[in-house]
């Protein structure tokens, strides 16, 4: 016997509906930034980790970027896993996130989370980079 391929749940106006239980999403993001940004970073660093993060999750929520069963794609995650990679990779996920963005949405909404999210990363940036140089400035000594 045959079987077909699952259909994702398309709703009446033609947005996959949200396959995600945003109580389990939020309870996975927080312990798994938590548990591993505060020994690495202290309580600010983790603060700042679940700041970008669940900006982040919400900006992936909000906009209808959800996994969707039976597509392969580096980019196919859920907003969970979203804000984990933003707020523990942030390198790599931080430029990934911002250029594809619009193509992952399937909701046109706000945009308050994604402005976050952009205003954050560029707190980051500039910690890390006042870390170099402060890090630079005291090896030259």
């Amino acid at each position: 016997m045959e079987t077909s391929p699952q259909e994702p749940n398309v709703t009446s106006s033609g947005a996959i509906a949200n396959p995600h239980v945003l109580w389990r999403q939020l309870l996975g993001f927080v312990l798994w930034v938590g548990l591993l940004s505060l020994p690495a970073g202290g309580p600010f660093g983790a603060i700042l980790c679940l700041a970008l993060g669940g900006a982040t999750f919400a900006d992936a929520w909000v906009s209808g970027i959800y996994k969707r069963p039976g597509t392969k794609s580096f980019l196919n995650i859920s907003p969970m896993a979203w804000g984990i990679v933003m707020a523990l990779l942030f390198i790599v996920a931080y430029p990934v996130y911002l250029t594809n963005r619009n193509k992952l949405r399937t909701v046109q909404g706000g945009n308050g989370f994604f402005i976050a999210t952009i205003m954050l990363g560029g707190l980051v940036i500039v910690l890390l980079l006042l870390s170099v140089l402060g890090t630079i400035s005291i090896a030259r000594n």
